[in-house]
């Protein structure tokens, strides 16, 4: 036997065999790619799944807030309400207040009138008084001058009446002396000789 020293032919492959090769290769790479693109869009569609969850979650917190800011709203504006009508007597008030100053202000005038009128009244008792005084001080000048005179009058007096109880004594002795004088002289006269 002898052998060919060429080698045998290669056998031809088809180009449908490449092209399905290559076709097989490029599903493998698309089916990769889509497999890795899955992945991906499953783990953002948990993440947004988790994100939606919160957002329910806060939306549910939310609008449990946003009831109790209208019951809070509803609350305040029932407050709000109240200060008005408060404000409201509060201005009847001082509207009230404001007409009591103005009668008082104008009570305030008319005393002032009256107390500036009392005021001249009193500055002409007190003119009266100084010269009643200035009157009373000269009585009472004429009345220590009348005393003194009195007084004067007293020692004169006292003087006259002691003079008049001596001369008054004296004209007792002289009248003793008179009512004897004439036993007296009865006596000292001669008897006549029997």
């Amino acid at each position: 036997m002898t052998y060919s020293t060429n080698p045998p032919a290669p056998k031809k492959i088809p180009a449908t065999t490449y092209v399905i090769g290559l076709l097989a290769v490029a599903v493998v790479v698309v089916a990769l790619i889509l497999t890795n693109k899955a992945s991906k869009l499953n783990d953002r569609i948990a993440k947004t799944q988790a994100e939606l969850v919160l957002a329910h979650d806060q939306t549910a917190t939310l609008q449990t807030q946003l009831d109790e800011s209208k019951a809070g709203a509803t609350k305040l504006q029932a407050q709000q309400d109240e200060a008005k009508a408060g404000a409201a007597k509060l201005q009847a008030q001082v509207n009230e207040a404001k007409a009591g100053c103005a009668a008082l202000q104008t009570q305030a005038d008319g005393a002032k009138t009256e107390s500036a009128q009392l005021q001249s009244q009193l500055d002409e008792a007190k003119a009266g008084t100084a010269k009643l005084q200035a009157q009373i001080d000269e009585a009472k000048a004429k009345c220590d001058a009348l005393q003194t005179q009195a007084d004067g009058a007293k020692t004169e007096s006292a003087k006259l009446q002691a003079e008049l109880k001596d001369a008054k004594s004296k004209a007792a002795e002289l009248q003793a002396k008179l009512d004897k004088a004439p036993s007296e002289i009865a006596n000292q006269q001669p008897k006549p000789k029997k």
